[in-house]
């Protein structure tokens, strides 16, 4: 099946609706250019978990204040990858409850859900033929992280893409975890890159704009119009995962984010509803806290802190 993005001719812009045909499933906002010379496919992707604003309004700026005439290739964003997690202002889809961005890419029958059949189709329709995947995040509701930009081991184009996008962010080696959409691409060959900023489900004005100029730069320096000075980001990059409360309780944390921390030290305090002490929450790893939640009544298996 050709789509209309695919047949989009040289210096044209296209917007329209994609419909995976699922049940419990809308369809998803596709917007798509193509500039006047050749060049890579890049895809963007925001709301992959539907609590999170900064992806969706950061790709609505790009198109709004896109040149089509100095792009080269075509670039194609998916503002709402999670429709139904989105209308449901949740991190999750409420017809089954799955993280979509566990998922990818989809099982291929295994499963009736809503969730891993939109995977599925999403991946075979937009990631296995694009060149390079910017995929936009933000802590969501649970959470609230430093801005970063990631890729994954062994990938210097993506290295380079990320360390290109803006010091805004923070140089991140993201963890291979699979199902994860940006891991996933990366293992399909493709330029994969993931991002965060911000979190507690708000849409924070200054993480718009720094992913709106990131993707700016990013379509600059593949179409070969970024001096090679502008790329000289040497920064180590943070490197670890998420940390999880083994006991629920009222969390109260006891570092900041961005602080350094050691095994030694105490990320935070857990109280029952009687004012007891529940727990005291230890660093599993030495590292910067890159992420703190946001929610602070924690249930046993909630995320609360990255430590990179």
């Amino acid at each position: 099946m050709t789509y209309l993005w695919e047949s989009l001719p040289p210096g044209e812009e296209w917007r329209g609706w994609w419909d995976p045909e699922i049940a419990g499933v809308p369809p998803l906002p596709v917007l798509a250019a193509r500039g006047e010379r050749d060049g890579p496919i890049v895809l963007v992707t925001g709301a992959v978990h539907g609590d999170e604003y900064e992806g969706p309004a950061a790709i609505h700026a790009l198109f709004n204040s896109l040149h089509v005439g100095q792009l080269a290739g075509v670039v194609i964003g998916l503002p709402v990858v999670n429709g139904a997690a989105w209308q449901a202002r949740a991190r999750v889809a409420p017809t089954d409850r799955l993280d979509l961005n566990r998922l990818f890419p989809g099982t291929k029958g295994a499963s009736d859900d809503p969730s891993p059949l939109l995977a599925e189709k999403l991946f075979d329709t937009f990631v296995r033929h694009c060149d390079v995947l910017i995929d936009l995040h933000s802590g969501g509701a649970k959470l609230v992280h430093l801005p970063m930009i990631g890729w994954y081991a062994g990938s210097r184009e993506a290295e380079q893409l990320a360390r290109t996008f803006g010091q805004g962010l923070r140089p991140w080696q993201i963890g291979n975890v699979p199902g994860v959409l940006s891991y996933e691409a990366h293992h399909a060959g493709k330029i994969a890159l993931g991002a965060e900023w911000g979190g507690g489900a708000r849409l924070d004005p200054e993480g718009v704009v720094a992913y709106t100029a990131g993707l700016r730069r990013t379509l600059a320096h593949l179409a070969g119009e970024l001096p090679e000075t502008t790329l000289r980001d040497t920064r180590k990059p943070l490197s670890g995962k998420y940390q999880q409360s083994e006991q629920g309780g009222l969390f109260t944390a006891q570092v900041r984010l961005g602080e350094q921390v050691t095994q030694t030290s105490t990320l935070g305090i857990l109280h029952s509803p009687l004012g007891e002490l529940v727990g005291e929450i230890k660093a599993e790893r030495s590292g910067t806290v890159a992420a703190l939640a946001h929610i602070a009544l924690l249930s046993p298996e909630d995320r609360m802190a990255y430590i990179g």
